[in-house]
C-alpha cells in the first residue's frame, strides 16, 4: 500500500471517529433535551392532579396546564426526588429513548462508514490495478517495445495522465526511429562512399607507381596523367552528388520555387547534350505545349530532368532517338523521357533507382549509378513520383508526375 493510499486511509479514520465522538454529543444532548420535556410535561400532570382533587384521571393529561399547575408539579415531584437532573438510567423511558436512539446513530453511521469505506476501497483497487497495468505498459517500452501504450479511453484524472504519457511515448519512439534511421542513412552513406571511392584511388595509387616507375617516358606519363584525371574527375562526381542526395535525405535543402516554364526548363536542359549527342548520331526532341508551367525549384528540377535525359543517351545505341515531352491533366503535370534505346530487364527495373546500382546489362556504360537516384530524390523532395516502363531492345519510358498542389 502506498503512503498516499494510508495517508488518505488514516484521514477517513479520523474522520469516522470524530464522527463517532460527534454523535456520542448529540446523543447525550437528545436525550436530556427529551428527558427536560418529559420532566415538564409531568410536573404538569402531577401538579393538576394537585390542584384539581377528584378529577378525572384522563383530564389530567389531556386538559391544559397552568403555571400554577406546573408549579405544584414541581414542588410535589421533586419532594418525590424526581426532577430534570434525575440520572436517565432511573427513568425507564428515557433510558429506552436513549437506546433507540443510539441504535439508530449507531446504524446510521455504521452504514455510512461502511459505504464509504466500500466505495474507497474498490477506488483504490481500481486505481492500482490501472496502475499496475501502466506500471507493467511503461516497463515494457523501457525494455523496447516502442508500440506500447497505455489504456486511457476512460475519463478521470488518471487516464489524463496516461494520455499524456502515452503522447510522450509517441514522440519518444518517434525521435527513436529518426535517429535510427539517421544512424542507417550515415551507415549507408559511408559504405556508399568507401565503396564507390576504393576503385578510383586504387587506379590513381597504380597510375602514380607506373609513373614513378617510367619516369623518363613522357608518352607513358602522359597516358596515364589523363587516366589519373580521368579518376580524378569520377571521385568528384561521386562525391559531389553523394553530397546532393545527402543534403536531400536529410531534408535540410530549401527549395526555392516558383513557376517555370516547363518548355523553357527543358530547352535549357537539352542544350547541355547538343554537342554529344551531335557526336553520337543521337536525337533529342522536345514535345509539348508552350504555355505548361510546374511550380519547382529550376536548378533542383534541372539538376534531375538532366539525370533523366543523360540516361537515356546513355543507354540509347548510336543513331537512337530520345523523346523529352510534357503534358498537364485535371490532377497531375507529367514530363516522359522516352528512348528507344536497349531497354531495362524486369528484374532491374525495381532497382535502377538503387544508389550505385549496375546492371549487368549496362557494364559498358560509363555512369557512376547515382543519376536516377538523385533524380527521384529531388522529384520525392517536390512532391513528385517516379515511374518507368521498358522492353528489352525497345527502349524505355520514365513518367515524373507532379500533383497540383497549394503552394507553399
Amino acid at each position: 500500500m502506498g503512503k498516499e493510499t494510508r495517508r488518505m486511509l488514516c484521514c477517513l479514520l479520523a474522520i469516522c471517529l470524530a464522527a463517532a465522538a460527534g454523535s456520542g454529543l448529540l446523543l447525550s444532548y437528545v436525550t436530556d433535551d427529551f428527558q427536560k420535556t418529559m420532566v415538564e410535561h409531568d410536573y404538569g400532570t402531577a401538579g393538576y392532579l394537585v390542584n384539581h382533587p377528584g378529577t378525572n384521571v384522563a383530564a389530567a393529561f389531556t386538559k391544559d396546564k397552568t403555571d400554577s399547575d406546573r408549579r405544584a408539579g414541581r414542588q410535589a415531584l421533586k419532594e418525590a426526588g424526581y426532577h430534570e437532573n434525575t440520572d436517565s438510567r432511573m427513568v425507564p423511558a428515557v433510558a429506552a429513548y436513549q437506546k433507540r436512539t443510539a441504535v439508530m446513530l449507531g446504524s446510521m453511521l455504521f452504514g455510512v462508514f461502511a459505504a464509504v469505506f466500500l466505495t474507497v476501497w474498490i477506488y483504490i483497487r481500481r486505481q492500482r490495478k490501472a496502475l499496475a497495468k501502466a506500471d507493467a505498459v511503461i516497463t515494457r517500452f523501457l525494455e523496447g517495445d516502442t508500440d506500447q501504450r497505455i489504456d486511457s479511453e476512460e475519463t478521470g484524472d488518471w487516464y489524463s495522465l496516461f494520455h499524456r504519457i502515452n503522447e510522450l511515448a509517441a514522440i519518444l519512439s518517434a525521435q527513436a526511429e529518426h535517429e535510427k534511421q539517421t544512424r542507417i542513412f550515415l551507415q549507408d552513406m559511408i559504405s556508399d562512399v568507401s565503396h564507390q571511392l576504393k576503385t578510383p584511388l586504387a587506379a590513381l595509387k597504380m597510375y602514380d607507381e607506373i609513373m614513378a616507375q617510367e619516369g623518363t617516358d613522357s608518352g607513358t606519363i602522359h597516358a596515364f596523367s589523363q587516366k589519373s584525371l580521368r579518376e580524378i574527375r569520377r571521385v568528384e562526381d561521386v562525391v559531389h552528388t553523394l553530397l546532393k542526395i545527402a543534403k536531400l535525405d536529410a531534408g535540410v535543402v530549401r527549395m526555392e520555387k516558383a513557376e517555370e516554364n516547363i518548355e523553357m526548363l527543358l530547352r535549357d536542359v537539352t542544350e547541355r547534350f547538343e554537342t554529344l549527342a551531335a557526336q553520337e548520331e543521337k536525337e533529342i526532341v522536345l514535345s509539348g505545349n508552350h504555355d505548361v508551367s510546374l511550380y519547382c525549384d529550376a536548378l533542383w528540377m534541372s539538376e534531375a530532368l538532366g539525370n533523366m535525359v543523360k540516361n537515356a543517351l546513355e543507354h540509347t545505341r548510336r543513331g537512337g532517338k530520345i523523346v523529352v515531352s510534357w503534358e498537364r491533366t485535371s490532377l497531375l503535370t507529367n514530363i516522359m523521357v522516352e528512348d528507344n534505346g536497349k531497354g531495362i530487364r524486369q528484374e532491374d527495373i525495381h532497382n535502377i533507382f538503387k544508389r550505385f546500382y549496375r546492371s549487368r546489362a549496362s557494364q559498358d556504360t560509363h555512369g557512376i549509378g547515382l543519376g536516377l537516384p538523385l533524380a527521384k530524390s529531388i522529384v520525392e523532395a517536390h512532391q513528385g513520383t517516379v515511374s518507368v516502363t521498358s522492353k528489352v531492345g525497345q527502349g524505355s519510358r520514365f513518367v515524373l508526375s507532379f500533383f497540383h498542389l497549394t503552394k507553399e
